[in-house]
C-alpha cells in the first residue's frame, strides 16, 4: 500500500512584489464557518488595479484602502479595485473583513486514491480542518515573495499548523489560539487545525515536531527520531535545511500532502509499518525541492520525480543493488502495463499526479531520468549539480532549462539531447538484439551482433553482459543511435548467454513476454469481464464492487458462471469472483497457484482460515492476450477490507492476506525476452567443430 502524496503546485505569473499579510481567522467548526481579518501590505511599487483572488463562497466583504472605504468588485472569485495612491514608492495597505464556509465532503472510507485530493480543498468541522491555499480561504494576490502573520482562534483545545515558525499555542477565555510567523516567501498557504497533542524537539538549529491526536500521541516519538535523520541526510546532500522547523501533522482523514515546512498524514497512514521509511522521507526531502526550490510549471512539474529518485529510490539503493534493480524494472512494468501511445505525453507537461498513468510518468519515468542522467554524467558532477540548483533557486522558481544548464555546467557536458528526448518528448526505446553469432577467435571467442530498435530516433547507452562457461562475464556499454549498433565482445570461454540492459537501467518499453501479468494488468483493462462464481455469497458480490471501484475499473460488465458464453468474451480480460467450477476457467488460474473451495497454498504456505483472501493475476495462455484475475476470499469477513487494499499493490502478480494484512506477495518470472540470447549446446559445438576442421588442415599441411 502506498499514500497518495503531493505538493501544492501553484500556476500563476508572479510579480516582483513584496506583500506581507497580517492575517487573523477565527474557526467556527460546529457552523463549519471562518471569518477572516486580513491587513495586505503591498509595495513598494504596487499596481494601480490591484486582483486578489478569494473564495466565491466569501460573503459580508468589508474593505478599506489605506484605512479608506474603496471601491471594488467581486465575481468568480476575484476581488477588482482601483486604489487612490499616494506617492509610488509608498506601500499600499488593504484591510478586508470576510466570512466563508467550507463544508467539502470528506471521504470516509475511500476506495480509489488515484486522486489524492478526493476533491477535498476546504472543510471545517468538529473532526478538524483543511483548508487548502486552493480553498480561496485568505485573499491570495500574485507575487514574488509573499509573508504572513497568522493568528488562529478557536475554540479551546484546538490548535492550529500552518507553514513557517510557531510563536506558540495559548488558551484564555475558554478559546485557542495558535500564532505562526511565516518570514519566508510562499507561493500558497495551507492550515489545519484539530485537537492536537503537540511535541517538539530540537535538532540542530531545526524544531522537529509532531502534532497528533490523542490516540496516535505514542508515535510521536519514532517520527521526530526519524525526522532527525532525514534532516541530517539531506543536508548532507544538498546543503542547510531552509525552514526553522518539520512537523508531521495527523489529518482526521487519508491524506499524504507534502507543504512547505510540514507534512499533513491521515491518521490510518500514520499507523502504517513502511511510512516512516519512505514516505516521511519523501515529504522532508521535498521541502529542498518544491517547496524550497520552486517548479516554475510552465515548462512541466520536475519536483516529484526527483524528490522520488533522492527519497523512495535512494532508500532502496542504499539497502541493496538488488532491490534497486528490482525497484527500476517495477518502473519499466508499471510504464508499459499503464500507459500506451493513446495517453502517454511527455514529462515536460506533467504538472501533477490525479490517476495511475500521471504518476507512471510525472514520478517513476522523471526518476528514471535523473537516474540515467546520474550515469551519464557521474556521482560528482550530477551530486554538485543538485547543490547549485538549491544553492541558486531556494525560494525561487526553476524550470527543467535552468537544471539542465547546472548539469552541463558541472559537467561540462553538452545535454541538449538528453533533455530533448527524455523530458521534451513521449515515448520510450524498443531495443532488441539482432544478428547474434559466435566463433573461436584465437584461445577464446567472438562474439558479434548489433542492437537495434523499433523507432531509428532515440540515443542512449545500454549496458551489454556476456555470461561464459569460464571467467568472469564481460561488461561493455554501447551507444546506440539509429536503426542499428553493431558490436564485438571478446570472450576467454565458452559463451553461455548475452543480454542488454539486464540491470534495467535503461528507460524502455518492455516486450510482452517482459511483461508478468499483474494488478496493474486489470487497471488498465480496456474492456473486462467480471465473472461471479455460481455459490458466491452476497457480501462477497458487496466486497466485488469496492475492488472494481479501487481499481478504477469503468468499461466492464457482470455476468455470473452458469450463464457465461465464453465465445462472448473476445479479448477482453477476466476477472473471476470467488473460485470458479467451470474447467475452462479454472484452466485459466492452473499451475500458478494451489486453489481448492476451502484453502489455497501460495510459496508453500496453505492458506484456510475464513479470515484468507487470494488476489491473483495469471499468465495468458492459448494465444490469446486475455489476463485472468482470481479475487478468492476463503469468506465474507475480510473481503471488503482485502478489496480496498488490492489496488494498492500494482506491480504485483499475486498477494495473500489473512485477517485484512498481506501475508505474502510477488511476481511471476519472466521467461524470454528479444533482450536476451542465449546459446544452445548445438550452437557452440558447432563453431567448435569448425575451429577443429580448421585446424586439422593446418597441421595437414
Amino acid at each position: 500500500m502506498v499514500i497518495a502524496g503531493l505538493i501544492l503546485l501553484i500556476a500563476f505569473p508572479v510579480k516582483a512584489l513584496d506583500v506581507h499579510h497580517d492575517l487573523q481567522i477565527i474557526l467556527d467548526p460546529a457552523e463549519n464557518r471562518l471569518e477572516g481579518f486580513d491587513t495586505i501590505t503591498i509595495g513598494p511599487a504596487a499596481p494601480a488595479d490591484v486582483v486578489l483572488y478569494l473564495s466565491e463562497k466569501a460573503t459580508g466583504l468589508n474593505l478599506l484602502v489605506d484605512d479608506r472605504p474603496a471601491p471594488f468588485s467581486f465575481e468568480n472569485g476575484r476581488l477588482h479595485l482601483k486604489p487612490v495612491k499616494g506617492k509610488a514608492s509608498d506601500p499600499l495597505r488593504i484591510s478586508l473583513k470576510y466570512t466563508a464556509v467550507f463544508d467539502d465532503p470528506v471521504p470516509v472510507m475511500p476506495a480509489n486514491t488515484d486522486n489524492p485530493g478526493y476533491g477535498v480543498s476546504g472543510t471545517i468541522s468538529p473532526q478538524g480542518t483543511l483548508l487548502l491555499y486552493g480553498a480561496g480561504w485568505y485573499p491570495h494576490i500574485d507575487a514574488e515573495r509573499v509573508t504572513f502573520s497568522l493568528n488562529v482562534e478557536a475554540p479551546v483545545g484546538v490548535v492550529a499548523v500552518t507553514a513557517g515558525r510557531s510563536l506558540g499555542h495559548r488558551t484564555n477565555g475558554g478559546r485557542t489560539f495558535s500564532k505562526w510567523a511565516i518570514d519566508h516567501p510562499v507561493r500558497g498557504l495551507s492550515l489545519s487545525a484539530a485537537r492536537y497533542q503537540v511535541r517538539e524537539e530540537t535538532i540542530g538549529r531545526v524544531t522537529a515536531a509532531t502534532y497528533f491526536l490523542t490516540q496516535s500521541a505514542d508515535l510521536s516519538g519514532p517520527y521526530i527520531a526519524a525526522t532527525g535523520r532525514y534532516l541530517r541526510l539531506y543536508e548532507s546532500l544538498f546543503g542547510p535545511y531552509p525552514f526553522d522547523k518539520f512537523a508531521v501533522v495527523e489529518n482526521f482523514f487519508h491524506t499524504g500532502y507534502g507543504f512547505p515546512s510540514y507534512t499533513l498524514l491521515g491518521s490510518r497512514v500514520l499507523r502504517l509499518p513502511f511510512i516512516i521509511d519512505t514516505s516521511l522521507g519523501h515529504e522532508i526531502a521535498h521541502c529542498w525541492w518544491g517547496n524550497g526550490v520552486y517548479v516554475d510549471s510552465a515548462g512541466g512539474n520536475w519536483s516529484e520525480g526527483l524528490t522520488t529518485y533522492v527519497a523512495d529510490y535512494l532508500y532502496i539503493e542504499r539497502e541493496s543493488e538488488q532491490a534497486a534493480r528490482e525497484y527500476r524494472r517495477k518502473i519499466l512494468r508499471n510504464y508499459a502495463t499503464l500507459v500506451t501511445p493513446a495517453n502517454d505525453f511527455p514529462i515536460s507537461r506533467f504538472q501533477s499526479r490525479f490517476n495511475p498513468v500521471t504518476k507512471v510518468i510525472g514520478y517513476d519515468k522523471c526518476a528514471m531520468v535523473f537516474h540515467m542522467l546520474r550515469r551519464f554524467i557521474g556521482e560528482e558532477a550530477f551530486w554538485g549539480a543538485l547543490r547549485d540548483i538549491y544553492q541558486k533557486y531556494l525560494f525561487r522558481p526553476a524550470s527543467w532549462q535552468q537544471l539542465r544548464e547546472s548539469f552541463e555546467r558541472r559537467s561540462g557536458t553538452d545535454l541538449n539531447v538528453f533533455f530533448r528526448q527524455w523530458v521534451d518528448r513521449s515515448g520510450a526505446p524498443l531495443p532488441a538484439l539482432e544478428d547474434v553469432a559466435a566463433m573461436p577467435a584465437g584461445s577464446g571467442w567472438s562474439v558479434t551482433g548489433a542492437v537495434s530498435q523499433a523507432t531509428s530516433d532515440f540515443d542512449f547507452n545500454v549496458s551489454l553482459v556476456l555470461e561464459a562457461a569460464a571467467g568472469a562475464a564481460v561488461v561493455r556499454r554501447l551507444d546506440v543511435g539509429g536503426k542499428k549498433a553493431p558490436f564485438v565482445l571478446d570472450a576467454t570461454g565458452l559463451p553461455v548467454a548475452l543480454t542488454v540492459d539486464p540491470d534495467y537501467n535503461l528507460f524502455r518499453r518492455l516486450y510482452p513476454s517482459e511483461i508478468p501479468p499483474s494488478i496493474n494488468t486489470i487497471k488498465s483493462a480496456s474492456s473486462l469481464v467480471v465473472i461471479t462464481a455460481a455459490d458466491l455469497a452476497g457480501d462477497i458480490k458487496k466486497a466485488a464492487d469496492t475492488l472494481l471501484q479501487s481499481l478504477g475499473v469503468e468499461n466492464y460488465r457482470v455476468v455470473a458462471e452458469d450463464r457465461l458464453d465464453v465465445n462472448a468474451i473476445g479479448e477482453s480480460d477476466l476477472l473471476l469472483i470467488g473460485l470458479p467450477s467451470r474447467a475452462d476457467l479454472l484452466s485459466a488460474v492452473d499451475g500458478r497457484a494451489t486453489l481448492t473451495k476451502q484453502s489455497f497454498e501460495m510459496e508453500g504456505v496453505t492458506y484456510k482460515n475464513p479470515a484468507d483472501v487470494f488476489f491473483g493475476v495469471f499468465t495468458p495462455s492459448g494465444g490469446t492476450r486475455r489476463a485472468t484475475a482470481l479475487f478468492f476470499p476463503l469468506s465474507s469477513e475480510y473481503a471488503e477490507l482485502v478489496a480496498r487494499k488490492i489496488t494498492h499493490y500494482g506491480s504485483y502478480s499475486y498477494l495473500a492476506f489473512s485477517r485484512g494484512q498481506n501475508q505474502a506477495k510477488g511476481v511471476w518470472p519472466t521467461l524470454a525476452s528479444p533482450l536476451i540470447h542465449r546459446w544452445s549446446p548445438g550452437e557452440t559445438e558447432r563453431s567448435a567443430g569448425s575451429r577443429n576442421d580448421l585446424n586439422s588442415v593446418l597441421l595437414a599441411r
